[in-house]
């Protein structure tokens, strides 16, 4: 799946909302939204969901192992465009990594090298500054998918996600290269520790280890009541 193709795919899932959405269009609603909705109403269904009716949904990965591009890419941000009003959404980009502290500097060392623990340093910028947490995550779902094409999520990658979706990548990639940066990522660190897995992507769903196979229908069935993007799957 090329960059475009993953953009493309992104706004036939919320064309619902955002109707005749142009890339460039869709990237300023996401910036406009409103991310701090605890309410979400379906008017056709009368149904109300509020913060405490939502599933949790948390995923530990890092930006370039192939399991956790693939899963962020198809499984992960599908399941997000469709139902992100009814979930509640953690990423961690971290994963496998070390973080050590040497002579009063921070250091880190990634599974897949130098250029994987820079690109997580993008993502966790990235959920920092896009303050609309569906923008950040459909930002870097578009980063991992740029990834597939050998380059990384890296400055390029960034720069091309951003342009896609109107968001200037240049703050982003000044946090990575900051100490703000290193926080961030140091903090993912210490709350990937506490999950305490040995593989990634490691996906919970309400707390409970999912493989992620399915992940639309795993989160479904988590729900007391499905919200109708769940009963309008179950019924096709």
């Amino acid at each position: 799946m090329t960059v475009s193709t993953f953009i493309y795919f992104a706004i036939l899932f919320v064309a619902t909302e955002y109707s005749n959405a142009s890339i460039h269009s869709l990237g300023h609603k996401f910036q406009q939204a409103d991310p701090a909705e605890n309410e979400v109403t379906d008017t056709s269904e009368k149904v109300k969901f509020k913060t405490n009716d939502k599933v949790s949904l948390k995923v530990y990965y890092e930006c370039l192992c192939p399991d956790c591009r693939q899963f962020d890419t198809t499984q992960f941000i599908r399941t997000v465009l469709k139902l992100g009003e009814y979930l509640d959404v953690k990423t961690y980009p971290y994963g496998n990594a070390k973080t050590t502290e040497r002579d009063g500097k921070t250091e880190f060392q990634c599974q897949h090298g130098p250029e994987e623990c820079y690109g997580n340093k993008l993502h966790a910028c990235t959920l920092d500054i896009i303050k609309n947490q569906t923008t950040a995550l459909v930002f870097n779902a578009c980063m991992m998918d740029h990834s597939q094409t050998g380059s990384g999520s890296d400055d390029k990658a960034a720069d091309r996600c951003g342009l896609v979706l109107s968001i200037d990548s240049r703050p982003i990639k000044k946090c990575a290269n900051s100490d703000r940066g290193t926080e961030l990522l140091k903090m993912y660190g210490v709350e990937s520790k506490k999950a305490n897995f040995n593989y990634v992507p490691y996906v919970l769903v309400n707390g409970v280890e999912k493989n992620g196979d399915n992940l639309m229908k795993e989160i479904c069935e988590a729900f007391a009541n499905p919200p109708p993007p769940c009963t309008v799957s179950k019924k096709q």
